[in-house]
């Protein structure tokens, strides 16, 4: 998996993520508009320095992909967030 990063700009295609929330790619963006579906991007500093985190909210769930400088996602994970309900920042 990919992310295309660019001058700090961070792009990730709605495939990427919409398979972990169970939804077709296609509904992600009217989701995202709706703010149905929500997200976050940080870049890393100090000894995670060249990393990003990018965290997705739907419906009770969280994935969260770390990639490196080049795009590469490195780690992905996925939780049910049960009973809580998400603050936008």
């Amino acid at each position: 998996m990919i992310v295309e990063i660019d001058d700090g700009d961070v792009t990730v295609s709605a495939g990427m993520f919409a398979s972990h929330f169970g939804i077709d790619p296609k509904d992600v963006q009217p989701l995202m508009r709706a703010g149905e579906i929500t997200g976050r991007v940080e870049k890393g500093a100090g000894e995670d320095e060249g990393r990003y985190r990018l965290t997705f909210w739907h419906a009770g769930r969280q994935v969260r992909l770390t990639c490196d400088a080049a795009g590469r996602v490195i780690n992905t994970s996925r939780t049910i967030l049960a009973g809580r309900t998400r603050v936008l920042p």
